[in-house]
């Protein structure tokens, strides 16, 4: 392998999208002309190339997982990485080109399962929205369980994300994923974030490492990083070993875990030159080591006799135990219901193969049967005809196994006094699996797993179906759980509004995807005129139920995407999103209507609901939340010191006038 590899010495400058360009500030590098062109073909199926550097126990040459990285060609054309998504950016290419590394990467994780895969998430993936469920479709797409996957974050100043990294991780753990965070010790590396989003895997710098040989303050330094690891239930992973006297010194100093030329270089697992990784004595189970880089319960999974080829491959037959493990932790890890519905389905279909799947909501409200998921390989007419048809709770077969609340094996369907015909499928013969969805007494709905014969299940599969269906019923309760307190959480209890905390937590990313798809972004800031006379008059109960109905005034005024906030008291926040000058005018006009038309007692000494309103706009106003809001709000106090009942538009310097026709 000679020549294989661009830069060995410091492998990490070719990892991942964005990483920092080497250019001066203000220079910007020529690009060559066939830079897009290279951009281009890299995108093709088979074209990344990535390659899998080995990360091991020091102590035995246990394998803890593969460091996944990828290196772009032409170097003649794309000198630097910052070059080469310069050129993504400017042919509108970074997401399909994103997409392509991403999918080569997931493919060269399944070429190493089951060990764990070490994976950068900075730059442009790491802005993408929403990108925690992204990689988590991906991942159950590749079959590869997200609790094999750590994803690595570099926090360092030089970072701008829509999503800031302490929620980024959570919705990653949310997720299953496990967090690794690299160039700990670096100067730029802020330890107080670590510390508040506690990773699971903390890599060293390398500076660190070979610092080792000048002196004894950098063997200071890492001791201190090595009780900040443990402290915060952290792995420490040093990187770039490339001697024995290194070795030896980080073992001396509590290291257990690391990588680098010394210990095995790096191997291309995906791409036009792949080949077959070479296969470690033992494999660890990342999930059973604690924090101290010991095995808790099952230490390791060992590899089939031989070299060469993908470390495992599964069985022609499925381990019923190891797969339904698999399910509990990846059910157990996740908390969005149309995700673990998906789960269950993938890991049913490996375990009790199916000619259709379906699942059931029950409403409870409405007393009938609601489809949320079906599946058929072989007959396209079955999901289409479950997706299209509700029909009451208790009738038909369906019906008959959530009475009863207990799974059911009916191996002749037609045959059974409760049958029905789904409309619009066709007539087959068919064998069902009942489970009705049961958690903590509430009957969530039902599971059915059909085959298109008679006498096709067992009773070992309606029990192997039935844990499925039990782990499925806990897993989607806590997701409803975790669903109202999230809603709650962000919600305020009076209006239904979002709250100031929603406000605070959410608005810096609201400001930068309006940055990024360079859409208008205006905020209208108001305040209910005179509205302490509400309270004085017919007390607070009622001056609770005026601001209900503002309120429900306020919602039914603006649009789906747009957002409205009770920032406190009777003060309110909105987010016009695809906002002009005149969009804002008319949800203006608009909610002006909906306030005089709130009926008020006779005793009320406010004969009128009214407000005064702000309108600042995004960047002109302001390019943070604190710049915006303060501009709005110096605008409303404007008008309200005019009498109030009027919108007016921030100015420059804070300079207000009322907008014409408000």
């Amino acid at each position: 392998m000679v020549n294989e590899y661009l830069d060995e010495a410091n492998p990490t400058s070719w990892s991942s999208p964005g990483q920092p360009e080497d250019v001066e500030p203000g220079v910007t590098a020529a690009l060559s002309p066939s830079a897009a062109v290279v951009v281009r073909e890299l995108i093709e199926p088979g074209a990344m190339r990535v390659t899998a550097e080995p990360i091991w126990r020091l102590v035995d040459r246990a394998l803890l997982g593969y460091q996944l990285r990828w290196r772009p060609p032409r170097l003649d054309a794309v000198p630097s990485p910052g070059d080469f998504w310069r050129a993504a950016a400017s042919s509108d290419l970074l997401e399909p080109l994103d997409d392509a590394l991403m999918h080569a990467q997931f493919e060269a994780a399944k070429q190493i399962r089951p060990s764990a895969v070490f994976i950068d998430l900075v730059g442009y993936r790491r802005q993408r929205r929403g990108v925690a469920g992204i990689l988590a479709r991906a991942a159950r797409q590749a079959d590869i369980p997200a609790t094999r996957i750590i994803w690595q974050l570099n926090e360092s100043e030089d970072v701008t994300d829509v999503v800031p990294t302490a929620d980024l991780v959570f919705d990653l753990r949310l997720h299953g994923f496990k967090v690794a965070f690299l160039d700990l010790g670096e100067s730029r590396t802020p330890i107080a974030s670590i510390a508040r989003v506690l990773p699971d895997i903390l890599h060293l710098d390398a500076s660190l490492v070979h610092g080792l040989a000048r002196g004894e303050a950098y063997a200071a330094v890492i001791r201190g990083l090595t009780g900040f690891a443990a402290a915060i239930g952290s792995r420490l992973v040093a990187g770039d070993i490339s001697s024995e006297p290194e070795l030896a010194a980080l073992m001396d100093l509590g290291i257990r875990y690391g990588s680098g030329s010394l210990l095995g270089r790096p191997v291309e697992v995906e791409g036009p030159r792949a080949v077959e990784p070479v296969r470690p004595r033992v494999l660890l189970d990342i999930d059973s080591l604690d924090p101290a880089g010991e095995p808790s319960t099952c230490p390791t999974l060992a590899p089939a006799e031989g070299t060469g080829g993908p470390l495992v491959h599964l069985a022609s037959h499925v381990d019923v135990t190891e797969e339904l493990g698999q399910a509990a932790r990846s059910l157990q890890a996740e908390y969005q219901p149309d995700v673990i519905l998906e789960l269950a389905a993938d890991h049913l279909a490996r375990l009790v193969p199916y000619d259709g799947l379906a699942i059931y909501r029950a409403d409870w409200d409405a007393l009938r049967f609601r489809p949320l998921l079906a599946r058929s390989s072989s007959e396209p007419t079955y999901v289409v005809g479950v997706m299209g048809h509700t029909f009451p709770i208790g009738t038909g077969i369906t019906g008959w196994a959530l009475d009863l609340g207990t799974p059911q094996l009916v191996n002749d369907a037609d045959a059974h006094p409760a049958a029905g015909h789904l409309p619009g499928t066709a007539a087959d013969d068919e064998s069902m699996l009942l489970v009705p969805l049961v958690a903590a007494d509430r009957r969530l709905g039902i599971l059915t797993l059909v085959r298109f014969r008679t006498g096709a299940f067992s009773p070992a599969e309606l029990t192997t179906a039935s844990l499925v269906g039990h782990m499925l019923a806990a897993a989607w309760h806590n997701a409803q759980l975790y669903s109202e307190l999230a809603e709650n959480a962000i919600t305020d209890s009076l209006t239904g509004l979002r709250n100031s905390r929603w406000l605070r937590d959410s608005g810096r990313r609201e400001l930068a995807l309006a940055e990024r798809e360079q859409h208008g972004l205006a905020l209208v800031m108001l305040d209910l005129d005179k509205f302490k006379l509400v309270n004085d008059s017919v007390g607070h109960g009622t001056g609770d139920s005026v601001l209900r109905a503002v309120g429900r005034a306020i919602h039914e005024s603006i649009r789906a995407d747009d957002v409205a906030v009770r920032y406190g008291g009777e003060e309110f926040v909105l987010l016009l999103h695809q906002a002009g000058l005149e969009g804002p005018r008319r949800v203006w006009r608009d909610l002006r209507r909906r306030l005089g038309r709130i009926a008020l007692p006779e005793a009320c000494a406010l004969q009128r609901v009214t407000a005064s309103a702000g309108l600042a706009r995004y960047p002109d106003h302001g390019r943070t939340l604190t710049q915006l809001l303060s501009a709005a709000d110096a605008a409303m106090y404007a008008m309200k010191r005019r009498g109030g009942n009027r919108l007016a538009t921030a100015r420059p310097g804070l300079l207000t006038r009322p907008d014409p026709d408000s």
